[in-house]
């Protein structure tokens, strides 16, 4: 078993969800008491703390841009924190606090067209009521995105349970997947025509998997769509006139069960965190590359640094400047025994290409 370059130790529970921002200086966990700690990268060490952030576990977090920070917890409430740091220290301030419905687990999506971060959240399951909401002016917009599932006692309301916004095309139109209880997949274009806008069902597809679809992605690059579900296969999907079709059979790994599937269009890469402790990583044709296991749980939440140096110009010292745009590109893995996890993943790629096997 390999040993990762780096292990974050300040949760003293399950960790649910981490994403880098601020062009890497910083990453954002949220864990299963309603903690949220956001690290220093530079430091390897907690730069701001906000103890039970939420009133029951956090589910989902993000950064954007700089210093603002997003969490959705099970409390049913999605909240805006601005940070405000130093080099060694700082805080988070609550900024706004929303409604959601989290009662199904369906986590928030997030977007960027030009200067503005667009959230989508769930507002009632059961309804398949979402809202749109631009951070910056506090805009909210109203969507359906609800399904009807046939049964074989009739028709019934099909709950969404992960959501992905993305920004596609040269227009970077506003769209969003959802993956319903059902195995349903469908993607909605943002209709912003007017001053209301609107979610218009563009295709959708009934997908492999036995269990409600758990976590999506989308490649814009190559226009490819990511699943994962509670059962053991990994599926990809790209557009096929009003429906999907599959670009490459499916995987079946080896245990059922995954949280998150994510994609990294630079590295070509998909990473899949599963309930076997095991993180899996894919080409973008779903060919199997690694796999790394080193927690002592479940695995929650994967993602990849960007390598930009666009804070570099911000680090007063030479040499630490240096350092830092010379540094690794990090992979994050959270799990539910409560550490945090960093990889060199050009280094992991690497040494399963000479290794001509897929376990590293």
């Amino acid at each position: 078993m390999h040993q990762p370059d780096f292990v974050f130790r300040g949760h003293l529970a399950a960790v649910n969800s981490i994403c880098f921002f601020s062009d890497d200086r910083l990453l954002v966990s949220g864990d299963q008491d309603g903690h949220l700690i956001v690290w220093s990268m530079m430091l390897k060490r907690q730069l701001a703390k906000v103890a039970s952030a939420h009133s029951a576990a956090i589910l989902t977090v993000c950064g954007l841009g700089a210093d603002t920070v997003v969490s959705q917890g099970r409390d049913n409430k999605l909240c805006i924190w601005t940070l405000v740091a130093s080099e060694f220290s700082g805080e988070l301030r609550l900024v706004k606090s929303l409604a959601v419905d989290s009662m199904n687990f369906c986590k928030f999506s997030y977007a960027t067209i030009q200067s503005s971060s667009w959230i989508a959240f769930l507002v009632d399951a059961g309804a398949g009521e979402a809202c749109l909401l631009d951070v910056g002016s506090e805009e909210q917009h109203s969507l359906n995105i609800g399904h009807k599932s046939r049964t074989k006692a009739g028709s019934r309301d099909d709950s969404p349970m992960c959501i992905k916004l993305v920004a596609s095309g040269e227009s970077k139109q506003l769209e969003l997947f959802v993956g319903y209880e059902s195995n349903m997949l469908q993607q909605f274009g943002i209709n912003t025509s007017d001053s209301k806008m609107s979610a218009v069902l563009r295709r959708s597809v009934t997908t492999v998997h036995t269990e409600p679809i758990m976590s999506l992605d989308y490649d814009s690059q190559r226009q490819l769509v990511y699943t994962c579900a509670a059962d053991n296969k990994v599926c990809c999907y790209t557009a096929h006139g009003s429906g999907f079709k599959e670009h490459t059979a499916a995987v079946e790994l080896k245990n059922p069960g995954n949280s998150e599937i994510r994609c990294f269009s630079a590295l070509a890469l998909v990473a899949v965190a599963s309930w076997d402790y095991t993180v899996h990583l894919f080409t973008s044709d779903l060919e199997p590359t690694a796999s790394i296991a080193f927690h002592r749980a479940a695995l929650t939440s994967v993602d990849v640094s960007t390598l930009s140096t666009a804070e570099a110009d911000g680090i007063a010292d030479e040499y630490v400047r240096q350092r830092w745009n010379s540094r690794s590109r990090w992979m994050a893995v959270a799990s539910r025994d409560a550490r945090i996890s960093l990889w060199d993943i050009d280094a992991v790629l690497a040494r399963a290409r000479s290794c001509g096997a897929a376990d590293t």
